[in-house]
């Protein structure tokens, strides 16, 4: 099948021909500009791992591409069922937000991280849900950066203070961790948290199993 590529939009920052130079054209509908690639290079370069550049990333609104319908049925559907589950009960308090871990899940080839997300409403103007980025690292030294953010559920009934809300999130990472892994550190950070009055410390978290 082929595409129109006149028609290119970058996929991370949504810009099209001639506001960009040049354009890298990926599967599908997928395409990036050279400002973002280099974007991308530069934070690949960076060893921090909640650096500036990828927060800012992180943080843009999610760009919309239609994928034709032949794309969409060739992605796998992953099973609904974990093979393991581990409820850890982990929370931590910072700026007037919280964020609870509340359940670790294995599956055949990814495991997923369960969490709320409590903290102000987001203001009127926010077309989308910011999500939280996480880097993973177990006892072997293995290492899962950033999920994509994973997915946010709004949850306002689970609030019982009217200028909070709660966000349930879960978050995807590959591959599996090796047989001798049983611990893990999780940092997470909010993205948005960079335009704010004060860049709190990300949260840290030790998980064993």
């Amino acid at each position: 099948m082929s595409f129109d590529r006149s028609l290119a939009r970058c996929s991370f920052c949504g810009r099209r021909p001639p506001d960009v130079r040049r354009m890298v054209a990926g599967p599908g509908a997928a395409d990036i500009c050279e400002d973002c690639l280099q974007l991308c290079n530069d934070i690949l370069q960076d060893t921090t791992p909640f650096s500036a550049k990828a927060l800012e990333l992180a943080s843009r609104p999610p760009v919309v591409i239609a994928a034709p319908p032949e794309i969409e049925q060739a992605v796998p559907t992953l099973p609904r069922e974990p093979v393991r589950s581990i409820t850890i009960k982990l929370e931590q308090k910072q700026q007037g937000m919280v964020l609870m871990l509340h359940q670790l899940q294995f599956y055949e080839k990814h495991f997923e991280l369960q969490y709320l997300w409590i903290r102000p409403p987001f203001t009127v103007g926010f077309a989308f849900v910011p999500r939280i980025i996480f880097l993973v690292k177990d006892n072997t030294g293995t290492q899962w950066t950033g999920d994509r953010g994973g997915m946010l559920l709004a949850r306002p009934e689970l609030a019982s203070d009217a200028n909070q809300a709660i966000y349930q999130g879960s978050a995807r990472f590959r591959p599996l961790p090796s047989a001798d892994a049983h611990a893990m550190t999780i940092r997470a950070a909010d993205p948005l948290a960079q335009f704010g009055d004060f860049l709190p410390h990300p949260w840290q978290f030790e998980i064993t199993f």
